[in-house]
């Protein structure tokens, strides 16, 4: 997790008594989801740690910051990605676990409980009924999402979560101009903003962008 380290001190600028501390979070939630991996599969089995996994969660914040007291819904997020990892760097986030897989969302909440969490929850639920059930509805300042669903879909399903000044961060690789376009079509007054990133090769963030 070494890498991970450099890139809390060197890129997000986290200084050496925050680094010691987010990195104590993330090697137990290392251990937990590692262990927890070999009954559920969370990531792939080749991987050794969640090192690789949470850099490309976090690597959007030395661009775009998050506002620490905000509340946020991470769809389908599996093992936990990214909504975890954002967790452990802004520890005030009220943050709203989302996955359809029951078996995951038991995980989560066992993640929850061990990383000591205040104001997370983890709900087994399609993320397109959730956003409209009135205790979720218009309740979030950021939806996040990361290698879920085209961009058209990801809005779609969860636009009613957002407030009115809200923002879907969606995580994505590659080339998604037709996605763009797609999403563009759809929601034809929709304000899209895509931030591009370029990191040294240590870190192995290739091709990486929020929109």
């Amino acid at each position: 997790m070494k890498i991970l380290e450099k890139f809390l001190s060197e890129e997000l600028k986290f200084n050496n008594e925050q680094v010691s501390e987010i990195m104590a979070n993330f090697e137990t939630y290392n251990t937990l989801l590692m262990d927890w991996n070999i009954k559920i599969n969370l990531i792939s089995r080749q991987n050794s740690s969640i090192e690789s996994h949470v850099l490309n969660s976090i690597f959007f914040l030395s661009k775009y910051k998050l506002n620490d007291n905000a509340s946020l819904a991470d769809i389908g997020t599996g093992g936990g990605f990214p909504g975890i990892p954002l967790k452990i760097l802004y520890n005030n986030l009220d943050v709203l676990l989302v996955d359809s897989v029951a078996k995951k969302v038991t995980v989560l909440e066992d993640f929850i409980e061990k990383l000591k969490f205040e104001n997370t929850d983890a709900i087994s639920e399609r993320a397109e009924i959730l956003s409209v059930d009135k205790l979720f509805r218009k309740k979030f300042n950021y939806v996040t999402s990361k290698a879920v669903a085209p961009l058209d879909k990801i809005y779609s399903w969860t636009e009613s979560f957002l407030k009115s000044d809200g923002s879907c961060i969606c995580i994505k690789g590659g080339d998604i101009t037709e996605e763009v376009s797609d999403l563009k079509k759809k929601f034809r007054n929709i304000n899209i903003n895509i931030i591009e990133y370029s990191f040294s090769e240590i870190y192995n963030i290739v091709d990486k962008k929020i929109v």
